[in-house]
């Protein structure tokens, strides 16, 4: 990434305007960031303009940063499991705050049901979980374009609702009777006949 960084930079030209400022952070408690830089090169030779602020990133120093730059969308990454617990943190934050920047979400541990049943719910803007950087671009310029951006917003919250609602139904499938009551009603298997 340090290499390619400054051939990005000596390709923009005036003709290359910015299609939005991106920030981006890995959470608060993880410290991996390659797929953090992958998506990060991705979206700056896209002709998004990057703000990195590394990794081990608290929730409110993330939310000052997006306020103080003005930008358009605020992508969270984390690789290990309580990343996820720090990512419902910063939605919850950006909710209270009353912020509506587009809340991209990535990382190995995160996926589409944790995103809309965890996170989704806590943040009223468009939140999206983004599977591999090669989804970033499309993403972004949907989030954030104002012919598509309400629409999306729109589309993405009746689909983390559906999926929600998915997700508590084989929930509660998946309710266990106690032991006693196991006990109390044992199969009847012939051990005879085998």
């Amino acid at each position: 990434v340090a290499y390619l960084l400054p051939y990005l930079e000596a390709d923009k030209t005036e003709n290359n305007s910015s299609k939005g400022k991106i920030l981006m952070a890995t959470v608060k408690g993880d410290v991996h960031d390659i797929g953090k830089n992958i998506v990060g090169v991705v979206l700056g030779c896209n002709n998004y303009d990057i703000i990195d602020l590394g990794v081990m990133v608290p929730a409110q120093k993330i939310l000052e940063e997006a306020v103080n730059h003005q930008v358009d969308i605020i992508g969270l990454s984390g690789l290990i499991t309580p990343s996820l617990d720090e990512m419902v943190n910063v939605a919850s934050e950006m909710e209270r705050q009353g912020l509506t920047i587009p809340l991209l979400i990535g990382g190995a541990t995160t996926s589409r049901i944790h995103t809309a049943v965890k996170i989704d719910p806590m943040y009223s803007g468009a939140v999206v979980h983004v599977s591999d950087a090669s989804k970033s671009v499309p993403i972004a310029g949907e989030s954030i374009s104002p012919e598509t951006r309400d629409s999306f917003r729109i589309q993405l919250k009746e689909t983390y609702r559906q999926l929600r609602e998915e997700h508590e139904a084989k929930q509660t499938v998946k309710q266990l009777i106690s032991y006693e009551e196991a006990k109390s009603n044992p199969a009847a298997i012939n051990w005879e006949g085998t």
